[in-house]
């Protein structure tokens, strides 16, 4: 004779729904480490046109004095810091729950040879960063030079 395991997915259901409810109320139910590395590369959008690219770097909770650029070497570095004083300030209260934070990172972009690097410009408007890398103007082309053979 086999000892079969009774199951009841009905009873299964509503004990997970009760433990859901007053279990994880008072616990962290998240992956810290998930969240974690979802903050680490800010959402971006690349965008081109026939004239210039356009960078659009979400921000969120950063300030117009946190981020950094410089270009080297056609090398574009965007960095991103929070001051340390203004860092996790709660005024007095303690967290229970925590699902986001301000940040910092370092992106670097190697920009194409039709960028004007000397020309790009830059935006920060409601945590949205936007970089502005107009292309270079071709030369129009010249037609052919004749060359007399002497």
């Amino acid at each position: 004779m086999n000892l079969v395991k009774f199951y009841n997915p009905h009873y299964n259901v509503t004990r997970n729904l009760v433990d859901d409810l007053f279990g994880n109320f008072f616990n962290n139910d998240y992956h810290e480490n998930y969240v974690k590395h979802c903050s680490e590369n800010p959402a971006t959008n690349v965008l081109e046109t026939e004239k210039d690219f356009k960078l659009e770097i979400l921000l969120p909770g950063f300030a117009k004095e946190d981020v950094s650029l410089n270009c080297k070497n056609r090398v574009l570095t965007i960095k991103a810091e929070t001051k340390k004083e203004n860092a996790g300030k709660t005024e007095g209260y303690k967290y229970e729950h925590r699902e986001f934070e301000t940040f910092a990172f370092e992106k670097q972009y190697r920009l194409p040879k039709e960028v004007d690097v000397d020309k790009i410009s830059a935006g920060f408007e409601n945590g949205v960063l936007t970089l502005l890398l107009p292309k270079k103007e071709e030369a129009p082309e010249k037609a052919p030079l004749k060359i007399e053979i002497a």
